[in-house]
């Protein structure tokens, strides 16, 4: 099922632990915020649909191919397109784990779960957050990951994003955190897997997976017995909508490997939380 939604695209068809969480529900910009630029740079907030109509598509199609559209009287496939009638699609494209939408500064966030440094570069992200107000700036959080799990992951802090406000931040400090835990507990025992599912994921047998523990015993509140069918199908749609605009964001600015970080239009050649919040001065 994974490639589903990506064939049907193409073919035209949290802040770290409780303290964190803390934080961002109570960050409501009354407070002192970081010295930032009055004016952001001309390719900040380009991919976010909730400032722009029109997103940039890097898809490509051969001239033949765009005949053809012509002759039955379509157009050229987008996300927006595509994806609008997922009553969230705007959220999915581009999903705000802290801040408003409509901030003016903007750190994208691509993750690779599969990648142990995607933890370290969110601790950077977390860090730099604390310095700024919502209305300041927002984190955006998209994720291509070589293990297919990664998607279902990220589907699931999309939708704690907005069905839970407050706590995706911490949400993601404790994804990525458990990931990396549960490899190092398979490399010791000698049987490292790929994560494609959730029970790869899994330090030992009898765990339970990564998404199952957040989502009942630590989302306030938990997701019900009668929900938790709906939103882990949820999140595997969601999670390819926004892999979808992870490769999108990549190819734009050009970035050879994840994780990366974007600040206002600015591929940071170097993530720390002082090199977010200078680029954004």
């Amino acid at each position: 099922m994974r490639g589903l939604l990506i064939a049907l695209l193409i073919s035209g068809v949290a802040l770290g632990g409780c303290g964190a969480a803390h934080m961002e529900q109570s960050a409501d910009g009354s407070g002192k915020g970081a010295s930032l630029a009055t004016h952001v740079g001309g390719e900040t907030n380009i991919f976010n649909p909730f400032l722009n109509d029109t997103l940039p598509n890097l898809r490509k199609s051969s001239s033949e191919g765009r005949a053809m559209l012509e002759t039955m009287g379509g157009n050229v496939p987008t996300i927006s397109g595509e994806a609008a009638y997922r009553p969230q699609w705007k959220r999915e494209a581009y999903p705000v784990f802290y801040g408003s939408p409509t901030a003016p500064h903007e750190v994208l966030v691509l993750l690779d779960f599969a990648a142990p440094q995607s933890e370290q570069i969110w601790k950077s992200v977390v860090e730099a957050a604390r310095s700024f107000s919502p209305q300041q700036a927002k984190v955006a959080v998209f994720a291509n990951s070589r293990e297919y799990y990664g998607t279902d992951l990220m589907g699931l802090g999309i939708w704690i994003s907005y069905s839970r406000p407050g706590q995706a931040m911490a949400y993601m400090t404790y994804a990525l955190s458990a990931w990396n835990r549960a490899k190092a507990a398979q490399r010791a025992e000698g049987h490292v897997r790929s994560f494609n599912n959730e029970y790869d994921a899994v330090g030992k047998t009898g765990e339970y997976p990564i998404h199952y523990t957040y989502m009942t015993s630590m989302l306030r509140p938990p997701v019900s017995a009668s929900q938790e069918l709906a939103v882990t199908k949820y999140c595997y749609d969601a999670g390819n909508v926004n892999l979808y605009q992870a490769e999108q964001i990549a190819e734009y600015f050009k970035v050879q490997s994840l994780p990366a970080v974007i600040v206002d239009g600015k591929l940071l050649s170097s993530v720390s939380s002082a090199a977010i919040l200078q680029a954004m001065q």
